[in-house]
């Protein structure tokens, strides 16, 4: 009797995980349902068959695809009137939100890419009308509306034109749909694939090339601009903490970062100010602390930090000088690849080996003058030496002349003898 039971809540269990999956419930709320009796389950199983069979979320018998999302298809290949595409739209939309996830599953294999060819249509077309900026945001709504499942999300992320489509629908121009677009984007970069940051950002330069301009950035920094729409602002900001959060290497973060202030950021948002306040609190919070601060590990790694700083020597940062202006300059006048992931690869020889020659410069530029010191003390010693010298010489010759004449005085004196000498 005990393995009847077993086998009959095993059944009705393996019955009852499609209607969970279909329903779209995370772990959590799938846990309250699991622990059900054995007829509410039954109960609950019926039900969803009832639904699905009315909604068209199972397959007929007699028909391989559902009804109700053939028809979408048909309507949106067909080449409807813009009129009539906003209404079948917003009939998509409603019916993408309420339907189980087999019903978007049934949709997907087909309507997705008939999604995407209607909104490349509408941005590729020059002169868009009224009617044009709101059918392209019934499609950023019904993409929002089919993505918002693990079977939509993996969808949009494996068709190749998902991302730039998104990334070229951030139009300032168009606050509403730029909004949703903006989210999109944001939930893709934080719970996409691991590569989702490389394709996205490919896909805003892409999108900002495509357009011509120059920082592939300015859209969202725009949209940050617009003060009479919070909820776009609140948008763009998340998208630019996720952007700038999800890479692992800090000096791309850094990069990033950069970049968004390059394009105004900095003249949005009061970042000297808040830096300012914050160091202030840390400084103030490490005086109060400071027998705290002193006696933990911490002291002696910032110790070491501004040793290091105050006696780095000068070369080092001309180095780091030297780089900046690689960086920033740009001798060709064009701007950095940004498609380029890698490190950025900078020669350092000539720099290092310009330092050092200028050290060597500067070190034999001190030795001459030294040595032209010298050199002067010695000359001018010599100089004087000679002087003297010239001096002694001219006293000899004068001694020497003084000693002829009084050898010549002298012969003239008789000797003793009485001759004459």
């Amino acid at each position: 009797m005990n393995a009847k039971r077993g086998g009959r809540a095993a059944e009705e269990e393996s019955r009852n995980k499609p209607k969970l999956e279909d329903m779209n419930l995370n772990e959590e709320r799938k846990a309250p349902l699991r622990d059900k009796d054995l007829s509410t389950k039954r109960e609950m199983v019926v039900q969803y068959i009832s639904a699905t069979a009315k909604s068209g979320g199972l397959k007929n018998s007699k028909h391989e695809c559902t009804l109700s999302s053939q028809e979408y298809i048909h309507e949106l290949r067909s080449g409807i009137s813009d009129e009539k595409l906003l209404n079948c739209l917003e009939s998509l939309r409603v019916s993408l939100t309420s339907n189980p996830v087999s019903w978007v599953n049934n949709f997907g294999h087909e309507g997705l890419g008939l999604l995407l060819d209607a909104l490349e249509k509408l941005l590729d077309k020059k002169q868009q009308e009224s009617i044009d900026k709101k059918n392209q945001h019934k499609l950023i709504q019904c993409l929002k509306a089919f993505m918002n499942n693990k079977y939509g999300l993996q969808r949009i992320l494996g068709d190749e034109r998902g991302l730039l489509l998104l990334s070229r629908a951030i139009d300032p121009k168009q606050p509403h749909m730029m909004t949703e677009t903006v989210k999109i984007l944001s939930a893709l970069c934080i719970i996409g694939e691991e590569n989702i940051l490389d394709r996205l950002l490919g896909a805003i330069t892409t999108a900002a090339e495509r357009h011509s301009r120059e920082e592939r950035f300015s859209q969202i920094v725009e949209g940050l601009e617009n003060h009479e729409f919070i909820q776009l602002q609140v948008a763009c900001m998340q998208l630019i903490n996720a952007l700038v959060t999800s890479p692992e290497d800090l000096d791309f973060r850094i990069h990033l970062r950069n970049e968004f202030l390059r394009c105004g950021l900095k003249k949005i948002l009061p970042f000297d100010t808040f830096i300012a306040s914050k160091s202030m609190k840390v400084v103030q919070l490490m005086i109060e602390n400071t027998p705290t601060y002193l006696g933990s590990g911490l002291f002696s790694v910032d110790f070491s930090c501004v040793q290091h700083g105050v006696l780095a020597r000068p070369q080092y940062y001309k180095i780091i000088e030297e780089c900046v202006s690689q960086i920033v300059l740009h001798c060709s006048g064009m701007d950095p690849d940004f498609k380029y992931r890698g490190r950025m690869d900078i020669n350092f020889t000539h720099l290092v080996d310009a330092c050092v020659d200028k050290a060597k410069v500067e070190e034999s530029e001190k030795k001459a003058a030294e040595f032209s010191r010298k050199f002067d003390e010695e000359f001018t010693a010599r100089q004087e030496a000679q002087a003297e010298l010239q001096k002694r010489e001219e006293k000899i010759k004068e001694l020497e002349t003084e000693v002829k004449q009084l050898r010549t005085q002298s012969s003239g004196y008789p000797d003793m003898t009485g001759h004459s000498q």
